[in-house]
């Protein structure tokens, strides 16, 4: 399909993570790359801690977790989801304070949420980056290790 590079992120630098009101602190590893405009992101949780990722797999689902959206005003975002009637299931903070995102509990759909990701300059750089580097990808070097 050619698609890649992937940038892979060994453990996710999790400051915060609540799950159905509850801090946790899972071990997650995350893959990054893009398909012309659309972001794909491969998650692999790493240990047994409660999170949406572990309770969309004990459900017997697989493949797609979540469609995200990148909010430049997350806050407002978030409070116009909570004014739809959107219940927050999972929020983390990553790397720092600005590395926002919330998993509204899905409803109607088995499986599949909605994921707002608040976007930044640290991140929007970084996924520009990777962006670009997909686009002139020759297949070469298909996983790329980065940290946050």
């Amino acid at each position: 399909m050619h698609i890649g590079p992937f940038y892979y992120f060994e453990q996710m630098p999790l400051i915060a993570c609540c799950y159905r009101g509850t801090q946790q602190r899972p071990q997650v590893s995350t893959a990054l790359t893009y398909s012309g405009d659309l972001q794909i992101e491969l998650i692999q949780q790493r240990d047994q801690t409660a999170t949406t990722y572990l309770e969309f797999l004990a459900a017997g689902h697989e493949g797609l977790h979540h469609i995200g959206f990148l909010a430049e005003h997350y806050d407002l975002n978030l409070q116009r989801a909570a004014e739809a009637g959107l219940l927050i299931e999972q929020s983390d903070v990553i790397g720092n304070p600005h590395g926002k995102s919330a998993y509204f509990a899905s409803t109607g759909h088995a499986g599949a949420k909605l994921k707002l990701s608040a976007l930044y300059p640290g991140n929007r750089d970084m996924y520009r980056m990777v962006k670009t580097e997909a686009e002139r990808w020759d297949g070469s070097g298909p996983d790329r290790r980065i940290d946050l």
